[in-house]
């Protein structure tokens, strides 16, 4: 204990230690009641509202994830159906002008027999006409080369 009061001695404790720490403690209990609870409050209010925000921002992550997923199949399907759509016109306007190609083709076909089938008619006319002429010019060739 000698060593205790050694210290304060050199430390320069005097009578006047008690007032000084009654008066600390009515201090701190002052700025306890009028500052330091109200600042405890305010962080216990902030750190909860931060970790409410941060669960909120998660929440609110998983539900953005959530939604571009559906955003991105339902794209998927839109173009697919238009894809399909597009397929089945092209197919549709593919096969009405197939129809009429085809149709034309027929008709041109038809067109170009039955004009061979003239033609052929018509040369078949023309032989019978040139070879009964051909006898005759050769009949008065042989009669001018005979004179």
């Amino acid at each position: 204990m000698e060593t205790v009061q050694a210290i304060f001695t050199q430390l320069g404790v005097d009578s006047s230690l008690l007032p000084q720490f009654i008066i600390v403690v009515i201090v701190f209990a002052l700025a306890q009641f009028l500052f330091l609870g109200k600042l405890q409050e305010v962080l216990e209010t902030r750190e909860e509202k931060t970790v409410k925000l941060e669960n909120s921002a998660d929440d609110t992550l998983e539900k953005v994830t959530r939604m571009q997923a559906e955003y991105k199949s339902k794209i998927d399907v839109a173009n697919r159906e238009a894809l399909n759509t597009l397929t089945a016109r092209k197919q549709k306007v593919s096969q009405k002008y197939t129809e009429q190609y085809k149709q034309t083709e027929r008709e041109v076909n038809q067109f170009i027999d039955q004009s061979r089938n003239e033609f052929h008619k018509e040369v078949e006319q023309n032989k019978e006409k040139y070879l009964s002429e051909a006898n005759s010019l050769a009949q008065s060739l042989v009669q001018k080369i005979l004179q």
